[in-house]
């Protein structure tokens, strides 16, 4: 895990662009893991109490998006498939404790409830990983439930579907719509083999881009751009869709973060397994608790195979809790040691110190920009200004803040304020030096430069317009804004001598 999270963080220094999401991302698996390596049982059991009670909100929260007629939950989250990656990394290990005994009636209601949501976001990818996590946690577990506690297991799964279902099927069945099941079950079929060829089509694409850079990859993220420049040959988005994701969390390591990452990442999600095969039950300090656990690890290593849910925080930061709870159980008497208690310590004081020079900085520019952003809304252009500039040298290496203040910028000058152009400008080069991948900032320094040459200290020649003008297009070839402020770049230089 360490080595995955540090790999992440330092290629993120070293590659350019860089992202706050490859400091983020880590620091949130690095907290789960230690937050539940570190307490002891009673505060775990309340911790562990607190997660079932959020994700069951999340669960409500869904139904009621099935009842009130969208086709698909998804909570909170931009995604189902992302809701079903959530839900599983609770609900496999509450399930593999039923399969093992466990009869408390609240935890089979949570397993019913959350087993409800799961099958109201319809996510291929959510049943597969919820099927395979429990398979894989009761091969390692090495003995087979009760024929009682088995009933129990399929009494919870087939009432949660069927709450599910009728869910979703309510709004149908008061609107007078016939076959409403039929329907569903006939479109979550013929819908099967688009997705799988869609992926199929973002697999080839970075498959064809792994081999250019092995060892550093593009950058965290860095798959959009690549997408963007070739997105040709994926005919199966719309030009209008955007995604930052393979849906496939080891291709895109490989491509973002090369051979490295992908070794890093498989160490990650294979590691926990290979210690609880090597080691006999009697040694594991309460082996039923180890193993579900490792269902819940096995549910997001799975749905990696074609989704992305090594890139969402709440997936990362409950991750992170199951490893520091498997790595309690599995080797719990090495890290008892004095020696090495006090080791652990010092290098935890140290990696908590690191990680809050890392994350300050990112923190504040976030604060900054949305004080600009509230400021600009509000009418007080010199309190943006602040904001949006104390951001981009909070974080210079993100062209996202040097980006914001060249809107800002650029729309002062737009108003009137010729000192505001220059500025524009100047924010403008400096994301297109931040990020040489991405279009907006080279076509929004071309209209600048068009539309306030003669304010400018260094206008530049109409040659070089069209060049950044021509590379912005084949940045993005397909893209629609790109394609149109590409046309009106060119109809502006047409007309310059």
């Amino acid at each position: 895990m360490g080595t995955f999270a540090g790999w992440t963080i330092a290629n993120d220094f070293i590659n350019v662009p860089y992202t706050q999401a490859a400091i983020f991302h880590p620091a949130f698996l690095l907290a789960g893991f230690f937050l539940s390596r570190a307490v002891d049982d009673d505060t775990r059991g309340r911790a562990a109490s607190a997660v079932l009670a959020g994700v069951a909100l999340l669960a409500v929260w869904s139904l009621g998006q099935a009842l009130c007629g969208e086709a698909r939950a998804h909570a909170d989250f931009e995604t189902p498939n992302t809701l079903a990656a959530v839900l599983n990394l609770v609900l496999a290990p509450v399930l593999f404790r039923i399969a093992y005994g466990e009869k408390r009636r609240a935890l089979v209601g949570v397993a019913v409830l959350l087993t409800a949501a799961l099958a109201a976001t319809l996510s291929r990818g959510g049943f597969i990983a919820l099927a395979a996590g429990l398979t894989a946690a009761m091969l390692l577990f090495r003995a087979r439930p009760s024929k009682a506690d088995r009933v129990r297991l399929l009494a919870v799964l087939a009432l949660g579907a069927a709450i599910g279902t009728a869910a979703m099927q309510v709004p149908r069945s008061l609107t007078g719509a016939d076959s409403a099941v039929r329907e569903d079950a006939q479109h979550f079929a013929t819908t099967s083999y688009d997705s799988l060829a869609s992926r199929v089509e973002l697999y080839r694409l970075a498959l064809s881009a792994a081999g250019e850079h092995p060892w550093l990859g593009t950058g965290y993220l860095g798959f959009r751009s690549l997408f963007e420049a070739r997105r040709a040959e994926v005919p199966s988005y719309p030009v209008q869709n955007v995604t930052y994701f393979v849906h496939q969390d080891y291709l895109q390591t490989l491509v973002e973060l090369g051979v490295p990452g992908l070794a890093a990442l498989l160490a990650l999600v294979t590691l926990p397994f290979a210690l609880a095969l090597r080691r006999a039950r009697r040694t594991v300090h309460d082996p039923r608790a180890a193993s579900a656990a490792l269902a819940g690890l096995a549910t997001m290593a799975i749905h990696a195979l074609g989704d992305f849910p090594f890139y969402v925080p709440a997936c990362l930061l409950l991750f992170g809790a199951l490893l520091g709870e498997v790595d309690r159980r599995l080797a719990r008497e090495r890290l008892r040691m004095p020696s090495r208690k006090a080791i652990a310590r010092g290098v935890l004081a140290a990696g908590l110190a690191l990680a809050a020079v890392l994350v300050v900085a990112p923190a504040l520019a976030e604060l900054a920009v949305a004080h600009g952003e509230r400021s600009w809304r509000s009418g007080d252009a010199r309190k943006a200004a602040w904001g949006f500039e104390l951001a981009r040298r909070l974080q210079p290496r993100d062209w996202r803040y040097h980006w914001y203040a060249g809107q800002f910028w650029y729309g002062q000058a737009q108003s009137g304020n010729a000192a505001a152009a220059p500025l524009a400008d100047q924010a403008f080069a400096a994301a297109m030096r931040a990020h040489p991948a991405e279009p907006r900032p080279l076509l929004a320094r071309v209209a600048t430069q068009l539309r306030f040459a003669p304010l400018l200290d260094h206008a530049a020649a109409a040659t070089v317009l069209r060049d950044w003008a021509d590379r912005a297009l084949a940045l993005a070839p397909l893209n629609p804004a790109v394609r149109r402020d590409h046309a009106a770049a060119l109809a502006q230089l047409a007309d310059r001598p």
